[in-house]
């Protein structure tokens, strides 16, 4: 016989209606009498009793039970069908009921004609529907209609052929040394050499639901290959093509391709370089003359009072001679052999194998390292960490280690404190003179014209530097918050830190007061605290 579910039907009879109940067979669903109290409702038959109907159901055991459901004859009902759309509209689920004594069977056309009627417009399944006119089950699900799924599209990809992460940190030999020759620090390329390649977006297809609303696919990303001078883009926009040998470099998703500009040395024969890609300098950059660069730049002898400029590395093979005058900036990391009586600020880490007498400070990491590896004298300052093998000097040199806020925030922060020292001063000297001409008005003296636009500039400038200062001590609030936030800045010593250090980490400050070895400091609620390392 098969498994089939347990279900049910109408039999008339001359002394009323009865429900004839179907046992399952062989593992079939039982009968469900939430789904024979609504069917009997839909025939409009009413008053039967729910909880004898389902007591009956749940004791059949294999042969058919007839109920009396109404003492009425109704009129023969035809064989019907349920249908449930799926919320997402994608499926349609369909059971069906046989027809009473003398009632009709359904066709095809009469399926398909109840499903359209409950909305079912797209994705019918004639199959499933022979299928079940071929050997009908009743109370048992079919799916008769299925939408088409969307087809999802790909986001538009571009695809660079040179390295656009590039590492300027050198590798430390075993020995102790730092290797520059070795350095990833350009994207090099040379004409002809593809720089991108666009994979165009995939719009995918639309789907279709079975109520017939169209289904449109996930938006993809358009892109189109961004690019500045000395490049070329292919006919079908696909491809970008070095025309010159140079330097690639990625900026925002635009690719931009420089010559470097290379000179022996920057001095009275080049005079102040100002060049919008990468500069090299062979040999020497001689004090009173600036390099400035969009670019990196990398010196292979000395930087002596000079002024350097770089919106992205500098690597100075030699280092920093740089007699009080030297003056170096750049946006990202800087490599130096040493740095001795310099100005240098970095926006990315600075490694070096000394600093002597200098004011450093960079928004990353600060490394000292190398054979020698110390720090003596100056101001070094860093948001994130400091690392030496030795600090100060056994001479007890002034030397000061800051970390834990932006040193530019610092730097800011002391400038705040200058500008209220001198707007204080202009506040001191033209207040009085306010004053005396407020006094003068009071006694009815009359003022020439040249006078009273003296008294309008006076109020003016009162009103300016009242307002600036004002300004100014909101700004060094807002620093001075942030500079008592707890941070995991640290300073660490590989060797010897010696009496005369002062340590700041954000607000708080110590000063070494002994010889100290392999130590670490951090700031703890509050307090510096040095560990061994």
């Amino acid at each position: 016989m098969g498994k089939k579910n347990g279900y049910f039907e109408l039999v008339i009879r001359e002394h009323g209606t009865f429900l004839k109940l179907i046992p399952p067979t062989e593992g079939g669903e039982k009968i469900n009498v939430a789904e024979v109290a609504a069917y009997l409702t839909k025939q409009k038959i009413n008053g039967f009793d729910v909880r004898e109907l389902n007591s009956v159901i749940l004791k059949m055991i294999d042969k058919p039970v007839d109920i009396l459901v109404t003492s009425d004859k109704i009129i023969p009902a035809s064989e019907t069908i349920a249908v449930d759309i799926s919320e997402d509209k994608m499926t349609v689920t369909a059971r069906f009921y046989p027809p009473s004594t003398d009632g009709r069977l359904l066709d095809k056309d009469g399926i398909i004609t109840d499903l359209a009627m409950v909305g079912v417009k797209a994705g019918v399944d004639e199959k499933a529907i022979e299928e079940f006119l071929g050997n009908r089950e009743y109370c048992k699900s079919y799916t008769l209609a299925r939408g088409i799924e969307p087809v999802q599209g790909k986001d538009a990809e571009i695809t660079y052929h040179f390295n656009t992460e590039i590492s300027l940190k050198p590798t430390i030999n075993e020995d102790g040394t730092v290797d520059f020759h070795n350095l990833n620090n350009i994207a090099r390329v040379n004409a002809g050499d593809v720089l991108a390649t666009l994979t165009k977006e995939d719009l995918g297809h639309p789907g279709i639901n079975v109520c017939g609303e169209v289904i449109k696919p996930r938006e993809v990303k358009h892109k189109k290959l961004k690019y500045g001078r000395n490049i070329k883009i292919t006919e079908d926009k696909l491809q970008i093509i070095t025309e010159v040998n140079g330097h690639a470099s990625l900026v925002d998703d635009k690719v931009f391709v420089s010559n470097i500009y290379e000179v022996e040395d920057v001095d009275a024969s080049t005079g102040d370089i100002n060049y919008d890609g990468n500069v090299l300098v062979k040999g020497n950059v001689r004090s009173g003359y600036t390099i400035i660069a969009k670019g990196n730049i990398e010196v292979n002898g000395v930087i002596e009072g000079a002024v350097l400029r770089a919106d992205g590395d500098i690597l100075l093979k030699r280092g920093i001679q740089g007699m009080g005058k030297a003056d170096v900036e750049c946006e990202g990391n800087l490599i130096a052999k040493f740095i001795e009586n310099a100005r240098v600020v970095a926006g990315g880490f600075i490694q070096t194998d000394s600093i002597m007498h200098s004011k450093v400070s960079a928004k990353g990491e600060i490394e000292i390292s190398g054979k020698k590896g110390f720090v003596t004298g100056g101001v070094v300052r860093s948001s994130k960490m400091i690392s030496a093998k030795n600090i100060g000097s056994p001479m007890g040199t002034d030397t000061v280690l800051e970390v834990g806020v932006d040193p530019l925030m610092k730097e800011r922060y002391q400038v705040l404190q200058s500008e209220i020292r001198e707007s204080e001063k202009i506040l001191n000297t033209s207040k009085p003179v306010l004053s005396a001409f407020g006094k003068k008005m009071g006694l009815g003296e009359k003022f020439s014209k040249e006078q009273l636009l003296k008294l309008q500039e006076l109020q003016k400038t009162v009103s300016e530097n009242e307002a600036k200062i004002n300004s100014n001590m909101k700004e060094m609030e807002e620093i001075e918050n942030l500079m008592k936030e707890e941070t995991h800045a640290c300073i660490k010593a590989h060797g010897y830190v010696y009496p005369g250090v002062k340590i700041v980490i954000s607000d708080s400050s110590i000063f070494v007061r002994e010889n100290l070895t392999y130590c670490r400091f951090i700031r703890e609620k509050g307090e510096i605290k040095g560990y061994t390392l």
